[in-house]
């Protein structure tokens, strides 16, 4: 079987998806006897992806705008196509994909889809801005064209479902995101005090509003800023938050295995796809982590046994959430029980194993 991945826009040339474009995902697609064609297109503006790995022996690749796609689709006859990018961004290459007559599957991540705002049917919409939400109903009407779904977590598939994308999509699976963590002193002893654990957060590309809803639940639990310690790393997100720069430690790490090293519980304020690498090595290790009740973090946390979910967004129930895990320090109520079988779903070869289920299904 020959498919097609066709990486549109921005988003989709944002590490998070970088791991799709790899020789080792290619390779696990190749095990499952799946040849991959690689298709970059450019949307609206002259934007250049990150280099390919195009030169690998056997791994076909393209570089073309748009209008183009059914002619690539034409000449090299995948048997499937799957979109990766911004929901926003990919209703011309659903509309032009579909003139080839390929089944078309679409892959819902974190990234592009979770801060997009939606446009919804009622007097909500007004506060979209009109540009946009002319956008999100072309491209609602657009997502008629595909036909099944590949999900990084059931949550944000859950919220296109809910606003009616993809009407006629007849089926959906979920595979997390591909990671290789490491285990960087799985069971050495704890960082913290005897009362309180030691808290961190890991994410280079965080923003400012992140760092601030971070330090905002901290500020929430009440609890003397000396007795609560918290990590951040790289060093260099301090000059995004200068007047919080007194609430945590900025540290600089190798990696997330490496920052992990120094910390006993794991923050994740967002539910980006780009936290989930560094949650598995977290996990890994038997560090606690603390996340969302949506996006990839949930395929992995099971609650209560590998750490503890708040609801998004709210800054009061993060705030909760470290309350619980300092509390209930002494008494160390996580488990880890079951991780070790979790944590290889994330393998590129058994992510690759997953998107082949799709093609599959797609086909029949």
């Amino acid at each position: 079987m020959k498919v097609a991945l066709v990486f549109a826009g921005d988003s989709a040339a944002k590490p998070v998806l970088q791991p799709y474009r790899s020789l080792r995902f290619a390779g696990g697609l190749a095990a499952e006897g799946i040849t991959a064609v690689l298709v970059d297109v450019d949307i609206g503006r002259e934007f250049r992806f990150a280099p390919a790995n195009h030169d690998a022996p056997g791994l076909v690749y393209y570089r073309n705008q748009v209008d183009r796609l059914p002619l690539i689709l034409m000449q090299e006859r995948p048997s499937v196509a799957l979109t990766f990018g911004a929901t926003l961004d990919l209703a011309p290459v659903w509309r032009e994909g579909a003139k080839a007559g390929v089944p078309i599957l679409h892959f819902v991540s974190s990234e592009g889809s979770i801060n997009e705002p939606l446009a919804a049917v009622g007097p909500s919409s007004v506060r979209v801005p009109p540009q946009r939400l002319a956008r999100a109903w072309h491209t609602r009407f657009a997502s008629r064209h595909v036909a099944g779904l590949v999900g990084s977590n059931r949550a944000d598939l859950g919220r296109y479902l809910c606003q009616s994308y993809f009407p006629r999509a007849r089926f959906s699976i979920v595979a997390p995101p591909p990671t290789c963590p490491s285990a960087p002193d799985a069971m050495r002893a704890t960082t913290g005090s005897a009362e309180c654990p030691a808290f961190g957060f890991y994410d280079p590309e965080a923003s400012e509003s992140t760092l601030q809803f971070l330090l905002r639940a901290i500020d929430l639990t009440g609890g003397p800023p000396d007795r609560l310690t918290l990590r951040i790393a790289p060093a260099a997100l301090a000059a995004r938050v200068p007047e919080h720069a007194g609430h945590a430690t900025f540290v600089d790490a190798a990696d997330p295995a490496d920052f992990i090293r120094g910390i006993d519980v794991l923050l994740v304020p967002e539910a980006h796809d780009r936290t989930l690498p560094t949650i598995a090595a977290a996990l890994v290790a038997r560090r606690i982590v603390i996340a969302p009740d949506t996006g990839s973090a949930i395929e992995l946390i099971d609650y209560g046994r590998h750490g503890v979910l708040y609801v998004a967004g709210s800054a009061y129930h993060f705030a909760m959430a470290i309350n619980v895990m300092t509390q209930s320090w002494r008494n160390r109520v996580i488990s880890f029980e079951g991780i070790d079988a979790a944590i290889p779903r994330t393998a590129p070869e058994q992510v690759a194993r997953a998107f082949g289920r799709a093609f599959r299904k797609a086909v029949k």
